[in-house]
């Protein structure tokens, strides 16, 4: 889980990342940010076209799980990560191999 300090909360904080940020994918996990100074902000985005409740929550539960870890080496930035469809299919392992691999491309871990 991740604390509260890491949390993007507000829906103006996700409009001004999707607005301002860059972002790139790797299948069906999207990574859009932008950096800034201090801890950085994490949001997470799983849109009806994942599934149903269960489903999205679901996905939602092991992107946290497998960021967890990582926090404390990512770089300040305020970030959101996106999942699209087809990601209800990857199991934890891969959800973590592709979070691991989007930061690495952009440089903020």
């Amino acid at each position: 889980m991740l604390s509260k300090r890491y949390r993007l909360h507000k829906h103006g904080s996700f409009t001004y990342v999707y607005n301002k940020g860059a972002g790139k994918s790797d299948g069906p996990l999207k990574i859009t940010y932008v950096r800034c100074r201090g801890v950085p902000k994490i949001g997470i985005s799983v849109p009806n076209t994942v599934g149903k409740a269960v489903v999205r929550n679901k996905v939602r539960r092991r992107i946290r799980a497998a960021l967890y870890p990582l926090t404390s080496r990512i770089k300040g930035a305020q970030i959101v990560f996106s999942a699209r469809k087809g990601a209800d299919a990857l199991t934890y392992a891969q959800i973590e191999r592709s979070l691991y691999t989007l930061l690495g491309r952009v440089g903020l871990l």
